[in-house]
């Protein structure tokens, strides 16, 4: 049991501080009784609880939210670093404080990387309401900065999505008009060719007929970068052939397995995975001069993971965060805007590994099962 000088306590340059739902794990009634005191003085209006065991802080937890958690450390059924791994497990973020008669420095600092934001001694209490409204500020600013964050990349994905739509759309147009016009001239010098008078006219006509062709396979060439057709036939197909493309320009075997043969995802999901695909390729043809490379896929009802792995000359982690390196760190804000994760592992002389996972929205399908 501990006593508390309220006029000590400073008050509130305002009248009365917001409503504060407070989570007090207490074994006595009346510490409980006087810390509830102490905030209303200074200034809150307090809606407590008190719980004393594991199962009633959970049940109290899942009951409604709370702005912050204060626990005794020592109980006797009950402790407080048990308390702070079950607010954790909850995920909520809220400032946990211990007051403690008494608390080893050792055991202090350990409570604080685990997560505590303050920790008072009962003989010291007066520090409680400041080190709450720090807690509390602080918690809502990283309540705040995960907002913007998740703004941030719900625009990243949009813009992301309407890139890809811009880009079918150009590829679709690009077929249809340049595409139709350069058939049209191909059939026009073809008739020339059949009623040219001079060998010389031939000659000219034959050139523009090369020229014609080059022209033609640069365009189909910008389509697939704009937009592969392999798309349309799903990830599973579309990374595979990303495997055989890599293999057959660069030489380098690129061996891919999987073990789904098919995979639905939405189209959002499944042109972040082809184009993270593509720039973990690129990278190996530019910077890792490996011997072979293997892509990975695989699905399970949740999501689906590609891993790139090259046996080149890796690097170290500091040059993954060198000026300038603005690729990886692409491909992981891409893939956390789509609430997925990247993973790189490299070390020199030891390859690389880029590990990709998406949520999967949409169910997988088996070879052959009904959709």
């Amino acid at each position: 049991m501990f006593s508390i000088d309220c006029h000590n306590v400073k008050k509130s340059e305002t009248s009365t501080l917001p409503s504060l739902r407070v989570l007090i794990v207490e074994d006595s009634y009346m510490d409980y009784g006087l810390l509830v005191r102490l905030l209303g003085v200074a200034g809150y209006t307090v809606d407590p609880k008190r719980v004393e065991t594991a199962e009633a802080m959970r049940e109290a937890l899942a009951e409604k939210s709370w702005d912050a958690v204060i626990s005794d450390h020592n109980m006797p059924d009950f402790s407080s670093t048990a308390a702070l791994q079950i607010l954790k497990e909850t995920g909520v973020d809220v400032p946990f404080i211990i007051v403690s008669g008494a608390i080893g420095e050792d055991i202090a600092v350990e409570a604080m990387i685990a997560g505590a934001d303050d920790y008072i001694l009962k003989s010291r209490l007066p520090r409680l309401v400041p080190a709450l409204r720090r807690s509390l500020a602080a918690a809502a600013t990283r309540r705040a900065e995960r907002a913007a964050q998740a703004r941030l990349r719900l625009l990243s994905s949009h813009l992301e999505l309407v890139k890809e739509m811009e880009r079918k759309s150009i590829a679709r147009e690009i077929h249809d008009d340049l595409g139709g016009l350069l058939t049209g001239m191909a059939f026009d010098l073809s008739w020339l060719r059949s009623n040219a008078a001079s060998d010389a006219v031939k000659d000219r006509l034959n050139s523009m007929q090369g020229t014609l062709m080059q022209a033609s396979a640069s365009i189909e060439h910008i389509m697939r970068e704009l937009r592969p057709p392999i798309l349309e036939l799903g990830i599973v197909a579309a990374v595979e052939w990303q495997a055989r493309e890599f293999s057959r320009r660069y030489g380098t075997p690129c061996h891919f397995t999987t073990n789904r043969e098919v995979i639905t995802m939405r189209e959002e999901y499944s042109a972040a995975m082809f184009r993270i695909c593509q720039e973990s390729l690129s990278n190996v043809a530019r910077h890792a001069g490996a011997k072979t490379i293997r892509i990975e896929m695989f699905a399970d009802n949740d999501s689906v993971a590609l891993e790139v792995i090259d046996d080149g000359f890796g690097f170290s982690d500091e040059n993954q965060l060198k000026a300038g390196s603005y690729g990886l760190l692409g491909m992981r804000e891409r893939a956390a805007s789509l609430d997925g994760w990247l993973e790189v592992s490299s070390a020199p002389g030891r390859g690389t590994s880029i590990m990709l996972s998406l949520p999967l929205i949409e169910r997988v399908f088996e070879v052959g099962e009904a959709s």
